[in-house]
């Protein structure tokens, strides 16, 4: 039975949390509402969810945040030490230029609780060909495909997205990789083209099982 990416990052989340995580770092938050979709279980008890972007009209634009900070994830953050119960990062760890230095900053601002972190596959062949398009190219299909606007997709260097390379960066941080599940998103990038979904999802489902697009890792700290 294949889950899509928010009901098995709700089921990590699930079975992983020893307490409410009543405050929420969101990493990259962007224009999304994460509180609408994968935060949105009721054994979370979330009070509060603070969204922290780069890009700061996409993240005063997100109407799931109690509040925005306009800071670069890779530099020290605006909160003190402990401030949260969990840090969630979905599509972020890509883009990073020093993810190793973001996961050392999550680690400070973590009481004891865990990161999820929902990232691309580098072990998927779709992904790792999509790593030598060009920009202006990937700005194309993700705009054919899921929807994405140009202002929206940014260049992705890809230095935290193999299983190897999070257990390595997550064991360097203070961190532990507790969990990894894969899951089949590529069909996303279809758009309405039903006969290309069914190609993508029969593709993925051909592959071994760590080879799905997608990685969904859970990251306790130590």
């Amino acid at each position: 039975m294949e889950s899509s990416l928010v009901e098995t990052e709700r089921d990590v989340l699930r079975r992983c949390i020893q307490r409410p995580a009543i405050r929420v770092l969101e990493a990259g938050c962007g224009r999304r509402s994460s509180r609408a979709d994968s935060l949105a279980l009721p054994e979370l008890s979330v009070e509060a969810v603070v969204g922290v972007d780069l890009d700061e009209e996409a993240g005063r634009a997100n109407p799931g945040l109690d509040e925005f900070v306009a800071a670069d994830l890779c530099s020290r953050l605006p909160f003190d030490d402990g401030a949260f119960d969990l840090v969630y990062a979905s599509f972020v760890v890509e883009h990073m230029d020093e993810p190793e230095a973001a996961f050392r900053e999550w680690r400070r601002v973590l009481r004891d609780g865990a990161v999820l972190v929902v990232t691309p596959n580098m072990a998927n062949p779709v992904m790792r060909a999509a790593d030598a398009v060009p920009q202006r190219a990937r700005i194309t299909m993700k705009r054919l495909g899921p929807g994405v606007q140009a202002r929206d997709v940014f260049p992705a260097p890809y230095r935290a997205n193999t299983v190897t390379a999070l257990r390595q960066i997550a064991g360097r941080t203070g961190f532990a990789l507790a969990e990894v599940r894969y899951v089949a998103t590529l069909h996303r990038y279809a758009g309405g083209r039903r006969a290309l979904k069914r190609l993508l999802l029969a593709f993925e489902r051909l592959l071994p099982t760590s080879r799905r697009s997608t990685l969904v890792a859970l990251l306790r700290s130590v």
